[in-house]
């Protein structure tokens, strides 16, 4: 008996010791870590993962490229080259019998063949080569230079783009967030009058028709809830695909709407920037230097009408052998070379044109962006100004909800007010609170925006080759 108890005993170890294993093995399957996230860390990483971020800076680093090569085509060229060449048969020239008299005086009747190389054969060449005036290389490397400076504004206009689209999404989604957590508190007032009225039911001191419509209006709470928690989810998972997050990752967010307030209201000068807009836009600074872009093109092109002169010399070392022990001779000389193209079928007209006309229309572009920049900021200006107003209305119209609200709750608990006074004041209290929300999201989106027509973006997060 003792035996069968020890052995039942060490079965339930076992199992217990295996239950004990397999749920090791299935917690870390069941657990997904959440990772708080404030607007810094959402930048940051948007800016570490961002593919079209990436690929702008990949053309800055090939436009770095470009300035090397172009300064490589004014300095010197070295070429060394050798040869070693086995004869399987030796290198023959004919020479005709006129040439080779007969013995009597009277000429040979027929010529021969001569042999002209031994066995083995080699050749070591040095040649140098110095452009001394070429109109093509000179204007190349001015526009090598001026491309590698359109290509690091360009990644500045993409910095400034990304950094807007991720501080969108955020305060898109700290709004929903934010506008969720106001249900819920309406939904938990809703709960608290729930019991207090049942309370007042048992006791027998109000009617089934007041506790049932308490009980109703706290299950009306369950689709707003569920559709207001649908709505920040649906806006967390916008933030983490700018982010480039995967999908299936946790995230919270750490920031408030009200945290960024402050920063905005004390930074700017509304009254200055419609002129400073134009002088620091990035789009219109990359657009300015595309321009000398294209003038430099139209230079190169133009410059094929132009000779070129450059400066070459070159050595050479050369030697034959039947046993390898070679006799040398040497070679060398220096001289000057002149090109100059008098006719190409009219190819280099056609490049001048093509290039004035990528000038004419990087001119038009920069107009428009001009013309819809002036538009922006004005209606920028509106609406900052229009959303900083509605604040403060919003703020008196939130304490007045809230005193009519506390005021419903005191008339029904002395008996002379409803409870649809409660209803109605809980609503308007939650609509003035949800109205403030996205009065503040939409100055902050006003701000965000203005920031990146001002480029504030790259200059704060610089972006390394």
């Amino acid at each position: 008996m003792i035996k069968n108890k020890q052995e039942g005993s060490k079965m339930n170890y076992g199992k217990s010791l295996y239950a004990l294993f397999a749920l090791m093995l299935l917690v870390p399957l069941s657990t997904n870590a959440q990772e708080n996230i404030s607007l810094d860390d959402a930048i940051n990483k948007a800016i570490e993962n961002n593919k079209q971020l990436k690929n702008a800076l990949y053309d800055v680093n090939k436009a770095e490229a470009d300035v090397d090569e172009a300064y490589g085509h004014a300095l010197p060229s070295v070429d060394l080259s050798a040869n070693y060449t086995r004869y399987l048969e030796p290198m023959r020239f004919y020479i005709s019998g006129d040439l080779f008299p007969s013995p009597g005086g009277s000429p040979s009747t027929g010529g021969q063949f001569i042999d002209a190389s031994s066995d083995n054969a080699i050749d070591a060449r040095i040649d140098v080569s110095q452009t001394i005036f070429n109109s093509a290389v000179f204007r190349s490397i001015s526009g090598a230079d001026n491309y590698y400076d359109a290509a690091k504004l360009n990644l500045n206009v993409q910095v400034d783009e990304l950094v807007f689209n991720v501080k969108s999404a955020y305060f898109q989604a700290l709004l929903q967030k934010e506008s969720y957590e106001l249900v819920k508190a309406s939904k938990t007032n809703a709960e608290t009058s729930f019991k207090d009225i049942k309370a007042l039911f048992d006791e027998g001191l109000i009617g089934e028709y007041d506790m049932i419509r308490a009980e109703v209006q706290v299950e009306n709470f369950a689709p707003q809830l569920i559709s207001a928690e649908n709505e920040y989810e649906n806006a967390k998972n916008n933030l983490k695909v700018i982010m480039g997050m995967e999908p299936q990752l946790d995230i919270e967010l750490t920031d408030q709407l009200t945290s960024f307030d402050e920063d905005y209201n004390n930074g700017y000068n509304i009254d200055e920037i419609e002129d400073e807009i134009l002088l620091v836009n990035p789009q219109l600074s990359a657009l300015s230097m595309q321009e000398e872009v294209n003038k430099d093109f139209i230079a190169v092109y133009e410059s094929e009408y132009l000779p070129t002169l450059s400066a070459f010399g070159n050595y050479s070392l050369q030697g034959q052998s039947n046993d390898f022990n070679f006799p040398t001779a040497t070679t060398s000389q220096v001289g000057l070379r002149f090109k100059m193209n008098l006719f190409s079928g009219l190819q280099t007209n056609a490049k001048v044109e093509k290039a004035e006309l990528d000038l004419k229309k990087t001119k038009t572009q920069t107009e428009l962006v001009e013309l819809t920049l002036k538009s922006q900021v004005k209606n920028l200006i509106k609406r900052i100004q229009s959303s900083r107003k509605q604040l403060e209305a919003n703020i008196r119209n939130i304490s007045q909800a809230q005193r009519g609200y506390d005021i419903s709750k005191i008339r029904y608990e002395e008996g002379i007010g409803s409870l649809l006074e409660i209803n109605d004041s809980d609503l308007a209290l939650r609509t003035a609170k949800i109205n403030n929300l996205r009065t503040k999201f939409e100055l902050l989106i006003s701000y965000a925006q203005l920031d990146q027509l001002l480029g504030n973006y790259s200059n704060k997060y610089k972006i390394e080759n």
